[in-house]
């Protein structure tokens, strides 16, 4: 059981005197990050850790919890609806038992009280935990719970911008405004900070007013060019494009370049180290920052951390351009040259990966990365520097913001939404899995009724579902819970989790291998690389270990074909276990039979060792 250290309950007002020691023990950082599983969570849409007084969601029965009331469920989806970091730590077991091994918080930092930015990404007080998500030292007993599990914490913090926290001056409207539109030259003037009851304010009276700590309250700490209006450039890695110097809408961009400024924010960041004992960051908006101060932070932030034991801390990037990744990685550079660690596979790979899992596009639009004939496919290869993703709380690859299981009603919708991720779980990469996937959430901004609210509009909400039974709960529900270990798709989930954390060949193969596409053939057509909707497979192989993925990409019929093998490990006569099936039962899931094999045979057109499956629709077989 932990013994959880006391946190001292004072609140820094300024970064002056910040106390950098780590509290109590340093939890080491994992040697290679490609061994964990990441689970994202928001904590005001997760747990409060009230499940016990409410129905579990019986996703056989959807209507039985369903609102009556559709105006007051998507006026609850703008607004906090009681997720806490309490009510995190009460589903470490339900997490852990889905073999989930690394947890992503979405930002817990405290947010103004006068607005409703539940997703946390408002900042009013870089040294304080929002109170509706709970205390510093909640967050900091829930980090020592996941240590205890051997689970680790990544914390997402926000160093360029601010919340809406000051007003723009009188000089262009005649009044004091929220937001501007951007202009290069001159910065706009400064009309009051904002008070806890969202009026301006001359001066800051109160920690409910303005921005702290203390070093952000000064004018030079701030950019104040109006919001972004155009989001590209020419030149994407101009530290002087509008995207990179402009208002994220009315959350206000800070001066990196303004040196007090940069060493407050790092400072801040730091101090949460040593306060939560956290593992990484991961760096939101990282494409809207400047490389050099990106790369001055992280440098500054990573040997902090390896100062005080934390030797390989994770610092992933969210960028949506592939270049942009590229440059930021540094890959053939030194510490010095590198901005991160890590990106997030965001920009069109999550739709790739869904259209290969649903069979509604070629599965080599998205397996075609796994190569071995350019450097930055053998970076791919070593699944160290991105972040495999198919769901988040942004979804910004997609213009219509719904997630994965959204509007499927086929029969096996179940196991589809978990061979996504068992997808993501076999090929090269850090996998992360959002909340709610292994529930099949099916969240979608279709769920927007127009007549209701008129204009298309804080869109987001609808894939950010409460999983606890508040106010916007999942599938258009109220007052009903979500986790349920029984799930079918969470059980999938968990028995192919268990395969890839195996400390075994298996595991090592499955999570260290390279990965190969493999050529298949059915009714007799030559060994070729599939299509869209019929049987695809793919290999890890780690020296002398193969193990076999193959998906049945059809989600409706079921689908035959003969796979190839890598021969001289598997030479025909041999023969192939079967680790996980699909269309196993509940208790087979749980605990994988081990008597059950698939002979490989040999092609009498050119000699290849080759598996001979038939797999039911969105069924999904690994063998090794």
């Amino acid at each position: 059981m932990t013994t959880h250290l006391p946190i001292e309950p004072e609140t820094p007002v300024s970064v002056a005197n910040l106390n950098l020691e780590p509290r109590g023990r340093v939890f080491p950082s994992p040697s290679l990050w490609k061994n964990h599983i990441f689970y994202q969570i928001l904590p005001d849409r997760f747990s409060d850790g009230r499940e016990a007084e409410r129905p579990l969601f019986d996703y056989n029965q959807p209507e039985q919890y369903r609102i009556s009331d559709k105006r007051a469920w998507m006026e609850a989806g703008l607004g906090f609806t009681g997720g806490t970091l309490k009510g995190i730590r009460s589903k470490l077991d339900y997490l852990q038992g889905m073999g989930i091994n690394g947890l992503w918080l979405n930002p817990s930092f405290k947010q103004r009280t006068d607005l409703n930015t539940y997703h946390g990404y408002a900042i009013q007080n870089f040294l304080d935990i929002d109170p509706r998500f709970g205390t510093t030292q909640d967050l900091r007993d829930l980090i020592d719970d996941a240590h205890d599990r051997g689970m680790v914490v990544v914390l997402d913090v926000v160093i360029d911008h601010t919340g809406n926290n000051w007003f723009y001056g009188p000089d262009v409207t005649g009044i004091i405004e929220d937001s501007l539109p951007y202009r290069y030259d001159p910065p706009y003037s400064f009309g009051g900070w904002r008070s806890s009851t969202g009026q301006p304010t001359p001066e800051i009276h109160t920690l409910e007013d303005g921005c702290w700590p203390q070093e952000l309250q000064s004018l030079e700490a701030y950019n104040r060019r109006g919001s972004i209006v155009n989001w590209s450039n020419p030149d994407p890695m101009d530290p002087n494009a509008e995207f990179r110097r402009g208002d994220f809408f009315d959350l206000k961009k800070l001066n990196g370049y303004h040196n007090e400024t940069l060493d407050a924010i790092i400072r801040c960041y730091q101090y949460w180290i040593a306060v939560t004992d956290c593992d990484g960051f991961r760096i939101d908006a990282a494409k809207h920052i400047p490389k050099d101060i990106c790369q001055q932070f992280s440098f500054n932030i990573f040997r902090y951390a390896q100062s005080i034991g934390k030797d390989n801390f994770m610092l992933v990037g969210e960028i949506t351009d592939n270049l942009m990744s590229f440059n930021y990685l540094s890959l053939f550079g030194s510490i010095f040259d590198r901005a991160l660690t890590a990106v997030l596979d965001i920009n069109n790979s999550p739709n790739l990966l869904a259209g290969a899992a649903r069979g509604t596009a070629n599965p080599m639009d998205f397996f075609g990365r796994y190569s071995t004939d350019n450097e930055l496919s053998r970076y791919i290869q070593t699944g160290r520097v991105h972040v495999a993703i198919f769901d988040d709380h942004d979804m910004s690859c997609r213009s219509h913001k719904q997630r994965f299981a959204a509007h499927n009603d086929t029969p096996h919708r179940y196991w589809q939404s978990a061979h996504v991720v068992g997808i993501q779980l076999t090929t090269p990469g850090i996998p992360c899995i959002y909340y709610g996937t292994e529930q099949a959430f099916e969240g979608s901004e279709d769920s927007h009724d127009y007549s209701i609210e008129s204009q298309r509009f804080g869109e987001d909400r609808y894939i950010r579902e409460d999983m606890f039974g508040g106010s916007f709960g999942a599938f258009e529900t109220q007052g009903c819970h979500f986790f349920n270990p029984e799930h079918p798709t969470y059980l999938r989930i968990a028995a192919i989790a268990r395969l890839r954390n195996g400390d075994n060949a298996i595991g090592r193969t499955l999570r260290m291998g390279v990965c190969y596409p493999r050529e298949t053939s059915f009714c007799g057509y030559p060994f070729q690389m599939p299509g869209a909707g019929e049987l695809f497979g793919w290999s890890r192989v780690l020296a002398y270990h193969e193990v076999v993925m193959v998906l049945n990409t059809n989600g409706v019929e079921s689908r035959g074909a003969d796979i190839t093998v890598d021969k001289s490990l598997h030479p025909p006569g041999s023969t192939l276990q079967v680790l996980y099936r699909a269309d196993w039962t509940d208790e087979q899931l749980k605990h994988s039979p081990t008597d059950e094999a698939v002979e490989v045979e040999k092609a009498t057109t050119d000699g290849r060792a080759y598996i001979r499956l038939n797999l039911p629709p969105a069924g999904m077989v690994i063998l090794g």
